[in-house]
């Protein structure tokens, strides 16, 4: 398949999938995964559709997470994470690795902001344990109905 064709499926994959799986690195060296609210997903979060609209023909990926988890202080040792998302039914796998950031923005994590998320953070987008996580993917690699494909970001 074409590089071009093969990008835009893996788009779709990622607009599409319910989870994604965010893997860290723990002080010990070894890996963390754990599964995370897919936020480029418009019927997770409705909020999230103006942004990503902006960003249909990129990868760039929004987690939210507590300030003081597990993760975060992985992150924070350690920026370099994966993500992974996936549709068995099509045999359509993702992984795509980069440095995740944190972003302070306030009017970005007012405009991501919905209110089912007040059972984690009851002070709203204003709480200060509430994280918003950027990846901007440098590399993806996966497997695509008839095979394994790699490709470089940017």
């Amino acid at each position: 398949m074409e590089e071009k064709e093969l990008r835009k499926q893996c788009l779709k994959l990622m607009d599409a999938a319910d989870a994604v799986y965010l893997t860290t690195i723990s002080k010990d060296g070894f890996p963390h995964t754990r599964v995370m609210g897919n936020l480029r997903n418009k019927q997770q979060c409705r909020a999230s559709t103006e942004l990503f609209a902006q960003h249909s023909e990129d990868f760039l990926i929004y987690m939210l997470t507590g300030h003081s988890s597990a993760k975060m202080q992985q992150i924070r040792a350690n920026s370099k994470v994966s993500v992974y998302f996936c549709n068995p039914a099509e045999c359509h796998y993702l992984m795509l690795i980069g440095n995740a950031e944190e972003i302070t923005d306030p009017s970005l994590k007012k405009q991501l902001w919905q209110d089912e998320w007040k059972m984690h953070w009851p002070s709203g987008p204003d709480d200060p344990e509430f994280v918003l996580l950027r990846l901007l993917p440098v590399f993806a690699k996966g497997w695509y109905k008839e095979g394994p494909f790699e490709f470089k970001i940017k």
